[in-house]
Formats: structure tokens, C-alpha cells, sequence
């Protein structure tokens, strides 16, 4: 995926109402040109040799920010298996058991799964999440 210019990472950091530092803009970028639901592990692993200084807990501290603020989504694909999206726009997953893939697609889990639900009389939900598992095209 081609990656945004350092003067659009800043502005959508700033637009989400934080500031753009180095390791902010760095885990932001990875985010937006790797679409793989990364761990945080994945990213610490992907940007410590550039960045010498950072640490899990940075990582960590900036993806919670992220999410707070609603510039990344948190993605719980298995117990134990914390992710994080980049596309915070609704959208369903789908995970391949042998390559252990996370993929999107383009139904929103509102559109797929709402109009089928039989919720208890005055239950208004207020997001739905999909998440498909099998095996991918490459692995079938």
C-alpha cells in the first residue's frame, strides 16, 4: 500500500486532537500501509530497529491513545489476541486458521447480522462485530 505523506500522518493525527511525535507518526504509518491487524508486538517488532528508543510500552501507550481517540480501532480476534485496524470505518473480518491472516471485508457486521437478530424487546445495540474464520484463497 502506498504510503501517505508525513503532512497528511500529521494532520490526521492532529485532527483526532493529538499531537504528531515521532513514535505517534511512526506506529500511525505502519498502521495505514500495513493492513494486517497487527499486535502490538508486530509493530514494536517492525519499527525497533529504526527506533532504537521505543519501547513496548510506547507502542502500547500510543495505540490506547489511538483508540481513545478514535483514530484506530482495537480488533479482538481470539482470547488473548489484541489487534488494531487502521479502517476505522465499520467493516466485518475474516481469519484464516491455517495462515492465521486477518482480512477485511466490505459488509459492515450491522448490514450482515442486524436485520437477522432477534434481540429481547427494548435492546438497542450499539455496534456489531463480525468475524469469519476458515481458510484463506492462498490457503485453501
Amino acid at each position: 500500500m502506498e504510503s501517505p505523506s508525513p503532512s497528511e500522518l500529521h494532520q490526521a493525527i492532529r485532527a483526532h486532537g493529538l499531537r504528531p511525535s515521532v513514535p505517534r507518526v511512526a506506529i500511525y504509518q505502519y498502521l495505514v500501509t500495513h493492513p494486517i491487524h497487527p499486535t502490538v508486538d508486530d509493530i514494536y517488532s517492525a519499527l525497533r530497529p529504526k527506533m532504537r528508543t521505543l519501547s513496548r510500552t510506547t507502542v502500547y501507550n500510543v495505540l490506547h491513545s489511538f483508540v481513545e481517540c478514535g483514530l484506530v480501532d482495537k480488533v479482538h480476534i481470539e482470547d488473548l489476541e489484541l489487534r488494531y485496524d487502521a479502517n476505522v470505518k465499520p467493516h466485518a473480518h475474516f481469519k484464516c486458521l491455517t495462515c492465521g491472516g486477518v482480512y477485511d471485508f466490505a459488509e459492515t457486521p450491522s448490514e450482515v447480522l442486524l436485520p437477522h437478530a432477534k434481540l429481547p424487546e427494548g435492546f438497542r445495540p450499539s455496534s456489531v462485530a463480525l468475524m469469519i474464520r476458515g481458510k484463506c484463497a492462498r490457503c485453501k
